[in-house]
């Protein structure tokens, strides 16, 4: 993993807090997908919420690039991983701390993880068409969101079963504990993404990327 230049270093820090803290506490998943980012040149960014309009988002550094190292390379998971950024917004960090930092890249490391697999099967197509990954929005939130609710029953923390429960991502039990809530996620989905399983499930991951197949 890489900073892009310039970047704060206070956010640098809450980033690398979040990396550590994801690995410590979060579940075996969490730490596949971590440790491989950790482990890779996957770029880091820090930007002003009103540049990227969300807490946090993921994409490809360079379409054009990546574009051609698909037609001219076979890519690894860690090749691919390297041709991916994760922007984060100053304010996610400044006002959700690092509830809000962890959160963001626990979500965002998972579409990043996600864009990878769907590079490194691109670039092994021509051997392998039957296992291309190519998956739609639906399916590329759907897992963001339920390892987001997964991350926040290992926290197990007030200030983060709240948000799970507010955001829709977590249910209650009748004895008060809290589980991941698959209808909930549904209804967030459809409401805030207008997604469904069974409708419009959204681009193609190598449409959002800019990549030719």
């Amino acid at each position: 993993m890489k900073f892009e230049r310039g970047i704060d270093k206070k956010y640098r820090q809450s980033v690398e807090d979040a990396f550590s803290t994801i690995i410590e506490k979060g579940n075996d998943s969490h730490r596949e997908v971590m440790t491989k980012i950790l482990d890779s040149k996957l770029l880091i960014r820090v930007e002003p919420v009103k540049k990227i309009n969300a807490s946090g988002i993921t994409g490809v550094i360079n379409a054009v690039k990546t574009n051609y190292k698909l037609a001219t390379e076979r890519l690894s998971l860690r090749d691919a991983l390297g041709e991916i950024y994760i922007a984060i917004a100053e304010e996610t960090i400044e006002t959700g701390g690092q509830r809000g930092c962890e959160g963001t890249f626990v979500h965002e490391g998972r579409h990043a993880y996600d864009f990878a697999q769907t590079l490194e099967s691109l670039s092994n197509d021509d051997v392998n068409p039957l296992s291309v990954f190519n998956p739609t929005l639906y399916e590329l939130e759907w897992e963001a969101h339920k390892t987001a609710g997964d991350y926040m029953l290992c926290i197990d923390k007030p200030e983060y079963i709240d948000e799970g429960l507010q955001l829709m991502i977590l249910g209650l039990g009748d004895k008060g504990s809290c589980f991941v809530d698959d209808d909930g996620i549904k209804r967030r989905l459809s409401e805030s993404y207008g997604l469904a399983s069974d409708g419009n499930q959204g681009s193609l991951a190598s449409e959002m990327m800019g990549i030719r197949v």
